[in-house]
């Protein structure tokens, strides 16, 4: 039976600290039910928080999952369904102008004959490939899915196994499946006065009947319950947010660096350095709590491998940046290692963040820290050419005359192509012998395997042509950004586009548009620094001393 709350449907006056360690068995693992409500929140609305339409007043998940255990609304009438694909809105007869629809709005029959098509498309035993629009219905259905079962006190599965640490736990409502009568009646004494504690906002109440129900949890099987470290570990990661807190970082170091340009000043450099190294040292911070958490390394997904390129391109950048003090690497770097954990920490729709099981074929976790560190790194490293390059196109258009400082910036760009050219091919030689293990052949032609060859070759191609002398300085830097666009397909492209091949475990939907403007407007740079190029080359006469297609280091 649905609660009414006495007041408006908030809690901003109850701690719920206590219940933020209540373990929980979803997904696959135990986890606290900070983690469960935030994953929930951001699966259902793509935010880490949920406005409510009546009063425009923020919900943080604790208090959203709190609302649907106790049932305090009719969450079917509350728009909290994100549905952010507008052909898919308008297969659906869904208003154009809104992304948030309520569970009622968007399960309609019409939805159900498309879920069907669907299922009987994938049910003849033959591999299909599913167009974006059914893609993206199949990831609506998901949260369609994950709204029905949070609602009510049947939803967290927060009663403990009597005595294996792989049983299942149950529901409150289940409790006599494993316990007598006398502990179900306890269970259900303490969990109807922490509702009306909730209900009646009473912040003394509720925060003995929580303190109450999670010791209550623990007694009931102390062995199978998982240690308060491990979730006090987990719930500061949702809170300390480190990931966050190191683009904070890394863009004091590039304002600062840029601020302080001109200056020769040795302090103020290693200033700009320090904090660089500070956003370094806390995104590693970041890394080790979650694999702590997850008992792996943390790059199973796009999520996790955008966390991680920007990472390595920091990493990187940080120690060429030690060795050659240009300053260019922090600057070039740093915005790119913002503008990466931002998009991962803000489209949580498209990034999915949680931390869940892994597919059998990544359960390997010898390879799985092989490969995809290593072929990721090579991304990394290609992202901090691409940064460089910028640099020196953008010097070609702003500076043309600055022919010796060119020279120096496209130095840079090929050292770190030389790094991501052997950390590339390492890591697809080493995805060949994990593949031989896995699905028993080297080599299937699959499309991240071809993309990731084509990547390869891509670089290869304008190391080789610099090194034989027919292919200038400039040209080099065309090619750190154009084959860029290679790294982007075979990393976002196959997974998020093209939706087929055997490493399915990666796919996604969203965010095309963005990177379709990216790749415009890389294009758009690359032919405006080309046409200033030209001009220069044209109006004066070439310097053999300071010429930019001859200067190396």
């Amino acid at each position: 039976m649905m609660l009414t709350l006495a007041t408006a449907a908030f809690a901003d006056d109850l701690d719920f600290t206590a219940l933020r360690f209540l373990a929980v068995q979803k997904d696959g693992r135990k986890k606290p039910l900070d983690t469960a409500a935030l994953e929930t929140v951001e699966k259902l609305t793509g935010k880490t928080v949920f406005i409510d339409p009546e009063s425009g007043r923020k919900m943080e998940p604790m208090d959203v999952v709190m609302s649907m255990w106790f049932e305090t609304r009719d969450w079917s009438k509350a728009p909290v369904v994100l549905v952010n694909y507008k052909p898919l809105r308008d297969a659906l007869g869904l208003a154009a102008d809104q992304k948030y629809f309520t569970y009622a709005q968007v399960a309609t029959p019409q939805f159900q004959e498309m879920m069907t098509r669907i299922e009987k498309k994938q049910g003849n035993g033959q591999k299909v490939d599913l167009t974006h629009e059914e893609r993206e219905a199949q990831v609506l259905e998901e949260r369609l899915q994950t709204l029905n079962e949070a609602v009510g006190p049947q939803s967290l599965a927060v009663v403990p196994h009597p005595s294996s640490g792989k049983g299942a736990w149950v529901p409150v409502t289940d409790i006599s499946k494993y316990y007598g009568a006398d502990k179900e009646a306890e269970l259900q004494n303490i969990f109807k006065t922490l509702a009306g504690a909730y209900v009646q906002r009473d912040p003394g109440a509720f925060a003995a009947a929580s303190g109450q129900l999670r010791s209550f949890l623990v007694s009931l099987s102390p062995s199978v319950y998982p240690t308060f470290a491990s979730l006090q570990r987990e719930v500061h990661y949702n809170s300390f947010h480190p990931f966050r807190k190191a683009w904070m970082f890394y863009l004091a170091a590039f304002v600062w660096m840029l601020v302080t340009w001109r200056s020769r000043n040795a302090g103020i450099y290693w200033i700009g350095v320090a904090a660089f190294i500070a956003g370094v040292a806390v995104h590693a911070w970041g890394f080790y709590l979650r694999i702590m958490i997850s008992g792996r390394p943390p790059i199973t997904n796009m999520y996790e491998s955008v966390v991680w390129v920007s990472f390595g391109a920091a990493l990187f950048a940080l120690i060429l940046e030690l060795v050659y003090r240009p300053r260019y690497y922090i600057v070039a770097v740093a915005p790119l290692s913002v503008v990466m954990l931002l998009l991962a920490d803000q489209f949580p729709a498209v990034l999915d963040p949680s931390i869940g099981p892994l597919v059998p074929v990544l359960r390997d976790n010898f390879w799985l820290s092989i490969h995809v560190p290593t072929i990721t790194l090579g991304y990394a490293a290609f992202a901090v050419a691409m940064a460089v390059g910028h640099i020196a196109l953008g010097y070609y258009v702003f500076a043309p005359q600055e022919r010796k400082t060119i020279a120096r910036v496209e130095n840079f760009v090929y050292r770190a192509m030389q790094i991501g050219v052997l950390l590339l091919a390492a890591g697809t030689i080493l995805g060949g012998i994990w593949a031989h293990y896995a699905w028993g052949r080297f080599w299937g032609w699959d499309p991240k395997e071809t993309w990731a060859l084509i990547a390869l070759v891509s670089y290869l191609i304008p190391l080789h042509g610099r090194l034989a002398g027919w292919m200038s300085n400039f040209a080099l830097s065309v090619a750190s950004v154009v084959c860029f666009m290679a790294v982007l397909m075979a990393w976002y492209g196959v997974n998020f586009v093209l939706g087929k091949g055997l490493h399915s475990y990666g796919f996604g939907v969203g965010g095309f548009g963005y990177v379709a403007g990216f790749v415009v407007v890389e294009l758009t740079l690359v032919g405006l620094a080309a046409w200033r190029r030209h001009v220069r080359d044209k109006n004066t006469v070439p310097v053999a001393s300071v010429d930019d297609d001859l200067v190396t280091e």
